[in-house]
């Protein structure tokens, strides 16, 4: 990996390698076909974590998850790293052939739903940053 592209910001990376590409938003369109979208949901399910974050609700199941994940298209049938995020209010998957771009994306919607949750969420988890808002993160 270059050493001068992980100590940019995703502005800077995207602007060098072009900018993620939306697969999959149960709200908005994306920049793939909608018939293919299970396809994809289904590759990125089955992709490898390289890295996630996690808010759970009382009895231990996922109120919110987002990963980091290496995967297949199922198109092109190459390697790419995608983001994939997902609530129980909403989801979204974006990716790109560059890890570092899907790494910074990843790192930026963990900081995102930190600076705005978009679940309704108990006090305590804002006490110490991102270490007890996500009940899992790699992120510091």
């Amino acid at each position: 990996m270059n050493a001068v592209l992980v100590m940019e910001t995703a502005p800077q990376v995207a602007a060098q390698l072009a900018g993620m590409r939306t697969v999959l938003h149960s709200e908005e369109p994306t920049d793939t076909p909608r018939e293919q979208s299970d396809a994809y949901r289904f590759n990125i399910l089955g992709g490898k974590g390289l890295r996630g974050s996690v808010i759970n609700a009382a009895d231990g199941t996922a109120l919110l998850t987002i990963w980091c994940v290496e995967y297949i298209d199922p198109v092109t049938q190459k390697t790419r790293y995608g983001v994939d995020y997902w609530s129980v209010l909403r989801y979204w998957a974006s990716d790109h052939g560059s890890r570092a771009l899907a790494e910074l994306s990843y790192e930026k919607a963990v900081r995102d739903e930190f600076a705005h949750p978009t679940l309704t969420l108990s006090r305590e988890r804002f006490t110490r940053g991102l270490h007890s808002f996500y009940d899992v993160t790699d992120v510091v």
